[in-house]
């Protein structure tokens, strides 16, 4: 990207910052057999432990005469997956190839395939290029909460193109938890409350996150159990799978707790939570990962994690250790 782009400049530069350790039980990490493919020990350790960590920069990169095709853009030796899809050597799209003058991306790879990254990372995204500038995307998966979201949060869906060829393109590196990213989220929580009635009824602030059957499999063998147990605590069970944007949004507003399994569905849980809500993430042995833990981070949250046990088809929640966590939250 650097070698073929015609200008950049810096929108925040990098910054290095204290990681605080997350909270979890003696022991926890013993339970760790394997973690997600997208990440490692490597990666982990210092969030897990607290440490300084380096965020990188938020930058704009001026291509010119850029090419959109499907999921990919290319610019002279530059090829980058910035949607949804495979890459096709002949497009049999029967959509014309469009020509614009000057155009900002704000689609990514990450996004475009996975609707945590969608809501964490894309839709703060859409907030760099100007008003009065075009913003456009790439073919995305189709994401069945996007409206709702997009009407909550006040972010009309970007112009969407599938062959173009961009006599000015500005792309952007964006996936830092920086201080620009840490001012666009600020910014979307304050349309989620304005567009939501504050004066529902008070709830407990406990919210069980149910997965359900959405995305790759992360079975909960005992969950009937586990969200029974929940419910005897206060907490209240939130599917957003059976639930539209905007109640689920009204369901979890200024929550202060969140329990629920690893997964893109607590990103249903970043814009409307309590400003110094905690999360406590339940994770399969058999893949471990933390990518919450940088969101809050960022917003000076709490992160807390209970590894499962295994269990055939999935793992299981040790309710005793559940109390154990939650009464250190406390």
């Amino acid at each position: 990207m650097e070698e073929v782009a015609s200008d950049s400049w810096e929108i925040s530069p990098e910054h290095k910052a204290a990681s605080p350790p997350a909270i979890f039980l003696e022991g926890a990490l013993d339970k760790i057999t394997a973690f997600s493919p997208w990440t490692s020990w490597e990666y982990e350790k210092p969030r897990v432990h607290g440490e300084t960590i380096l965020h990188s920069a938020t930058v704009a990169y001026l291509l010119r005469d850029a090419r959109l095709n499907g999921a990919w853009l290319y610019c002279g030796a530059h090829k980058g997956e910035r949607g949804f899809g495979e890459e096709r050597l002949i497009n049999t799209r029967r959509s014309k190839r469009r020509r614009l003058n000057r155009a900002h991306l704000v689609s990514n790879s990450p996004g475009s395939n996975f609707f945590g990254n969608f809501v964490l990372d894309d839709f703060p995204l859409a907030l760099l290029p100007g008003r009065e500038e075009t913003p456009i995307v790439l073919e995305t998966k189709v994401y069945e909460h996007e409206a709702g979201y997009r009407q909550l949060l006040d972010l009309p869906r970007p112009q969407l193109v599938h062959r173009a060829r961009v006599d000015e393109l500005v792309v952007y590196t964006d996936f830092a938890q920086n201080a620009s990213k840490r001012s666009r989220y600020d910014t979307l929580r304050k349309r989620m409350r304005a567009a939501l009635d504050t004066a529902d009824e008070k709830r407990t602030g406990l919210v069980y996150l149910k997965r359900g059957a959405t995305g790759e499999s992360r079975l909960v063998t005992n969950e009937p159990a586990l969200e029974a147990h929940l419910e005897k605590r206060g907490f209240e069970i939130v599917e957003p799978a059976r639930l539209s944007a905007e109640e689920t949004s009204r369901r979890l507003l200024d929550a202060r707790l969140i329990v629920s399994v690893e997964g893109s569905h607590l990103s249903h849980a970043i814009y409307s939570m309590a400003g110094d809500g905690t999360f406590l993430v339940l994770e399969p042995p058999d893949r471990f990962a933390t990518p919450y833990k940088e969101f809050a981070d960022c917003m000076d949250m709490r992160f807390a994690f209970l590894v499962g046990d295994p269990a055939e088809r999935g793992f299981s929640v040790d309710l005793d250790d559940l109390d154990r966590l939650l009464d250190k939250l406390a």
